[in-house]
């Protein structure tokens, strides 16, 4: 008994001054600091007013790392809100940007909490120090009006269109179709992300839906296939066996063939914005669906993002690897926006553009060795040998000369 007694004394300053604790279910645990506590509800969808609070939250949590950009506002009022993410993001840096976008359809609803949950792993975790090398951009609800049908305290009665029940995914400018595939003039939403496309330079892009579990890569209107078909499909495996793999194989996403399908084959689409980027922006695109269910139930979002988020963060990492570089001028340095082109390989809007600001380019293309072609009003072409292979980046520094009648 004496010893239990002076063991008491000796403790009993941390039993003290220890942390209180709260309680969780069955659980008991410490509280999360105010840096440590999740934005994000862990099994339920915010409703409007909580999303904003929850996306300026990231902002001032994170103000070297995130930034909020509203790229438009809506008749109703609601805004169209987009994260960019990346290291020092009040200073503009030559990286590739990735865009991350959901619920288009407003009652496909699980990608709007999957990219909330992305920012918040994102700006908490930095995985493999991503942020280092890329801009990303993530946009969760691209279609507020449609979401919030029935009002801003919650998503009953989402529907798929926007507030004049007009298909967004089929209101964009067709590659085949032409300006108005719908017949429809462009919707607010529509005319908001197509100047986000001017006005950003992005490489690489995903756009989340539900009703499905299969990546869908272009295209979408075209029966013939993608000049990078083989970088298509191969990124489309990887995407669907990461998840496959993370879900433990029970049955997740093996729509198709086996979770993964060329756009057309499945079914033919005109206007979809996954075109529309790939053509009219030069931008890889592709499009998710993240689930059978649409209406996800929320109290199965965790689980789900743990299946996903392999997948996503593979995916989001493309635009670190492939072909990467500048393009200057010989003489002044300054940057060209000159054209990357691969003679007998591009078609439809394949070949990319150096960044008019900074002269950087991204290329994303399947292993193997390229010629490719640097060219630009004013200055003599050049050609250069490259070897991709896959899971890795290759750098190339090119200056161009000017012509002679430039010089004079």
């Amino acid at each position: 008994m004496r010893f239990l007694s002076i063991l008491f004394l000796l403790l009993l300053p941390f039993l003290l001054f220890a942390q209180p604790t709260t309680t969780a279910g069955d659980r008991t645990m410490a509280p999360a600091s105010a840096a440590q506590r999740s934005l994000v509800p862990p099994a339920a969808y915010p409703n409007y007013s909580e999303y904003v609070a929850i996306m300026e939250g990231f902002a001032e949590r994170y103000p070297d790392q995130c930034a909020l950009e509203v790229w438009g506002e809506l008749p109703s009022g609601h805004q169209i809100l987009t994260l960019r993410i990346t290291n020092q993001v009040k200073q503009g840096r030559a990286r590739p940007q990735v865009l991350c976008s959901a619920a288009m359809h407003g009652d496909e609803t699980a990608g709007y909490w999957l990219l909330l949950k992305l920012a918040d792993h994102l700006l908490a975790n930095n995985p493999g120090n991503i942020l280092e090398d890329l801009d990303i951009f993530i946009n969760p609800l691209a279609n507020p009006d449609g979401a919030f049908r029935r009002g801003d305290e919650s998503l009953r009665g989402a529907m798929r269109g926007n507030a004049a029940n007009i298909d967004l995914n089929r209101n964009y400018p067709d590659p085949d179709d032409g300006p108005h595939p719908d017949g429809r003039r462009y919707q607010p939403e529509t005319e908001i992300f197509m100047q986000a496309a001017r006005e950003h330079s992005f490489d690489l892009a995903i756009n989340i839906h539900g009703g499905a579990e299969v990546f869908n890569y272009p295209w979408d209107t075209y029966r013939n296939r993608h000049a990078d078909n083989d970088w298509w499909n191969r990124i489309s495996r990887d995407f669907a066996s990461r998840v496959q793999t993370a879900s433990g194989n029970k049955g997740y996403f093996d729509d198709r063939r086996n979770g993964v399908t060329n756009g057309h084959d499945w079914y033919p689409v005109a206007g979809s914005r996954q075109d529309y980027m790939n053509y009219y922006h030069r931008c890889r695109e592709a499009t998710l669906e993240v689930s059978s269910r649409k209406h996800f139930p929320p109290q199965d979002l965790l689980q789900l993002w743990e299946w996903v988020s392999p997948g996503l963060l593979g995916f989001i990492n493309e635009g670190r690897l492939g072909l990467h570089g500048f393009v200057k001028d010989r003489t002044t340095g300054l940057p060209i926006a000159a054209q990357l082109s691969i003679p007998g390989h591009d078609h439809s809007n394949s070949e990319v553009f150096a960044d008019g600001q900074y002269g950087n380019f991204h290329r994303y293309l399947a292993e193997g060795e390229y010629q490719i072609l640097f060219s630009a009003p004013g200055y003599v072409p050049q050609w250069h040998n490259v070897v991709i292979k896959a899971g890795h980046r290759t750098d190339l520094q090119v200056q161009l000369e000017q012509l002679e009648a430039k010089r004079k």
